[in-house]
Order: structure tokens, then sequence, then C-alpha cells
């Protein structure tokens, strides 16, 4: 049987005796060209199990780098109503007026920050961590409004009578006073941060007659109360850190990335993939001043009494928030290569002939393996195929063929470099014993047919023309050709 149809049948034994159809289709034995790699690529996200439904984002080959590199994308939003602080009483204004006012204010903010970018791994330095932001990933906004109480007192007095009131103003709202600021970004807004200013003009926000308010307790006293109200708002957002944590809560050994071009990395022994949470933190800090402007006005038996309109600036408070978004998590799939064989001894092989051994490739990850094959001694030990793609959870049959060209001991090493994130470079040391001379041709120079025409010699110990030396004769075709099966097959694929 020829090798390559042998490498064949091997691998559709397994895969039939591992159980069913779609489990011998997904073992199947295609080394895949990188020119594939796209697809492959593409696919490999609509194989990942549904059970692995526990993280939020499945990291996909980066299109930049899809062998050795792979990206999560992450999109975080928080949304907080948020009392500033600013709750106070004015007192009674003016001083010694015999019309006062005492206001009140209660500030408060509803904030909304989302972020997006992406969590990336890369190897074969392992694992090495980036977390680039999305271009206008990031939009921050904030609606600051109020809620104002008022009090009015009257000390008057007309024809030797003393008038005194003091009571709540009822404050109706004539208009809904909010400012809105908004504004979008590059995540995730390091240092100096994303601020948002915004000034309101002078508005009337109350207007109450006071006749009908005091008349029960001062007859005939007529008056208005109004009130203006600016506002001046900042407000900034930043973001200090980007925590990235193990799944037992643990700080990944490169530390929190804290600014635009930071890097961390985590310890990576192995495995078929390993999954992170990720977490924004930063700030929230407010600015702003409320400007209140009352008017009060009174007249009583012919006399009038006002106070004059006058700015009271109430500067808000210093009011810094922590800005903590809840972790997500980041399944990166990686390849995991296995060699069933580090060591090999092809034993005495006769010169002009050649032996052949098989080294199972296993790859246990979760996303393609590209392997290179190469050896130190082409001449003597030479391989099946020199590039090889090995889907997930896949083994592949590569054949090494030793073939001495002359007498001797040979020993040589075979390297299987892949974008195995922890061991890239794995080794199979190889040897073998050449022995005899090559016979020259029969007849003159003419290639003595046997067996139908084969003119391959049969292996040490094995007769000419025994079954057995038929079997190593057919060993002895050219590697060549074995390779150019495999290829053909693969293109079929």
């Amino acid at each position: 049987m020829a090798w390559s149809a042998r490498i064949v049948v091997i691998v559709l034994m397994r895969s039939l005796l591992s159980g069913g159809a779609a489990l011998a289709a997904l073992r199947s034995a295609r080394p895949r060209r990188r020119r594939a790699l796209p697809c492959v690529a593409a696919a490999l996200a609509l194989l990942a199990p549904a059970a692995a439904s526990a993280y939020d984002s499945l990291a996909v080959p980066c299109a930049d780098d899809p062998l050795q590199c792979a990206r999560g994308p992450l999109t975080f939003q928080r949304k907080v109503a948020i009392p500033l602080g600013l709750d106070f009483d004015t007192g009674w204004v003016p001083p010694g007026s015999p019309l006062q006012v005492s206001l009140g204010a209660a500030v408060y903010a509803s904030t909304q920050v989302s972020l997006s970018g992406a969590l990336e791994a890369s190897w074969p330095e392992a694992l090495a961590l980036k977390a680039p932001g999305a271009p206008d990933g990031g939009a921050f906004s904030c609606d600051v409004g109020l809620d104002v109480s008022a009090q009015g007192h009257i000390s008057i007095s007309v024809l030797g009578q003393d008038f005194d009131w003091t009571g709540d103003i009822p404050y109706v709202p004539q208009v809904d006073f909010q400012v809105h600021a908004g504004e979008q970004f590059d995540a995730w807004g390091w240092e100096p941060g994303i601020t948002l200013e915004r000034s309101t003009a002078l508005q009337r926000v109350a207007s109450v007659s006071l006749g009908d308010l005091i008349g029960g307790s001062i007859p005939g006293i007529d008056g208005r109360f109004e009130l203006d109200i600016a506002m001046d708002v900042a407000a900034r957002y930043t973001t200090h850190r980007v925590a990235i944590e193990t799944l037992d809560q643990a700080t990944v050994s490169g530390g929190d990335i804290t600014s635009e071009a930071g890097a961390s990395s985590v310890d990576y022994l192995g495995g078929p993939s390993v999954e992170l949470n990720v977490r924004p933190e930063g700030s929230v800090r407010y600015d702003g001043t409320l400007h209140l402007v009352p008017a009060f006005s009174v007249s009583l038996l012919g006399r009038s009494w006002s106070i004059p309109l006058a700015d009271i600036p109430l500067a808000f408070p210093y009011t810094e928030h922590e800005w903590v978004f809840e972790s997500e998590r980041v399944h990166v799939p990686l390849p995991d290569l296995a060699l069933d064989k580090q060591e090999i001894d092809f034993g005495a092989v006769e010169v002009g002939q050649a032996n052949v051994e098989l080294v199972r490739l296993s790859n246990a990850g979760e996303a393609l393996l590209d392997a290179v094959v190469t050896t130190d001694d082409a001449e003597s030990f030479e391989l099946a195929d020199a590039a090889l793609g090995i889907d997930p959870e896949t083994e592949v049959d590569f054949a090494i063929r030793f073939a001495p060209k002359a007498s001797g001991e040979f020993a040589a090493t075979v390297l299987v470099e892949s974008n195995d994130p922890d061991r890239p470079v794995q080794r199979i040391a190889v040897r073998g014993i050449g022995v005899g001379e090559p016979e020259a041709p029969a007849g003159g120079g003419e290639l003595a047919e046997e067996d139908g025409g084969c003119a391959c010699r049969s292996a040490v110990g094995a007769p000419r023309g025994s079954a057995g030396g038929r079997a190593w004769a057919a060993a002895g075709l050219s590697l060549a050709a074995l390779a150019g099966g495999l290829r053909r097959r693969r293109r079929a694929a």
C-alpha cells in the first residue's frame, strides 16, 4: 500500500473508532495551507461549543496576524443618578431688609458613560496583553437638574401698625430646568479625560402672586415672588486603569493597563484557551456654579417695598465619584501542539533504500495550529511536507523518511515550529544507520526489471522478490511523490 494512502486509512480508522460521522469529520487529517487561514478563522467562531456561554466575549483571530493574535471585543455601559452634595439654604437675604427670602436647592446629576474596545492577546511571548480602545467608541453624557424651595419673610410698618409674615412660597416651575451635555470620544478616555461644559442663560422658573398667599394674614396686601436660575456645569470622566484579572480574581502578572499605549501580560502554562476578566475603572468629577436671582415685592395701603434683583452664586462643592464598570469575561482560544514522539530510531537501512516513520501531531487547542517542519539533514531525513495547518481538536500523521546515501551512522534534529503559545519550538531527535553500498544496475547500466518492472531494492534482511522485499520497495518510493499525493488531497478537500 502506498504511504500516502496508508496515512489516510489510518486517520479514517481512528476517526470511525472515536464515534460518529461528525467527530470523524472534525478529526480528519487534512492539513491546510496558509492561504486557507481566513476561511478557517471565520469558521472557528461557528464551531465554538454552545456550553461555552459563560464568557461575555469570544476572541477571534486578529486581521493583521491571525496565527499569533486574538482579539475579544468589549463594551461597557454604566448610568447612575448622583446627588452632587449641593443641598443648602441661603439663609435670609438680604440681611436687615423688610423683605427677605431664603432659598434652598438640591442639585443632582444623571450621568452615563459608555466605553468600547477590545482585549488583545498575542504570542509567542505568551501571553502579551493590550486593550485598544475603539475609535469613537466612548460616549459621555450628563443631565444636571435641581429642586428649589423658597421661603419669604415680611416685616413692614404702615400708619404705625406693624405687619409680619413668614412662610413657604409655593414653587411651581414653569420649565423643567435641566442642563444636558454629551460628547463622543475615542475610548477609553485616559488622562486628562473627557470634559463636558455647559452654561445656560437665566430662565424664570417661578412667578407667584402673594395676594392670595398672604392676604389672610395681612389684609389688602399684594405682591409677587419671582425666581430666575442659571447654571454653569462642568463634568469630567477619566479612565484610570483597565483591570485584568484571572478567574480567581487575581490581577494578572503584568498588572493593570494604565495608559493608551500600556500593555500587560498573563502567565500561560499551556492549554486550549485562557479566560480573563476585564474591567475599566475611572472617576467622574463635577464642577459648576448655580446662579439664583430672586425678586420679591409687596404693596400695602399705598406703600411699596421690594428687594433688588441680585445674583446669588453658589459654587458646587468638590464632588468626585469612583466609576467602576461590571467586568466582562473574554475567552481566548489558543493552539496547543503535542507530539507523540520526541525520538525516532530508524535502525539499519540499506544504502539506496528507505524507512518511513510517522509522527502524530495533535492540536488539543481551540484555535488553528500552524506548523513548519524542518531538519538539519534534509538529504538523509526527508520530510513529507514542510508546512501544516491543523484544525482544533485534530490529529495529523506526519511522515519522516530515512534514506541513507552512504553507509554509516546518521543523526539529525527535526524542528517543529508552530504558533503554540507556550511551546513554539519542539524537537524530534532522529537517527539511523546506513549499511552496504548501492549495487550497480544489472545489464551494463540498464535497470533490472523485477516484480512487474519495479527497480526498487528490498530492505536489509528481505530477499529479492519476497513479500517483505516488495513492501520495503514500496516504502522506498520518493518522498516527493508522497508529499505530492498529500498536497493533491488538500486541494481537493
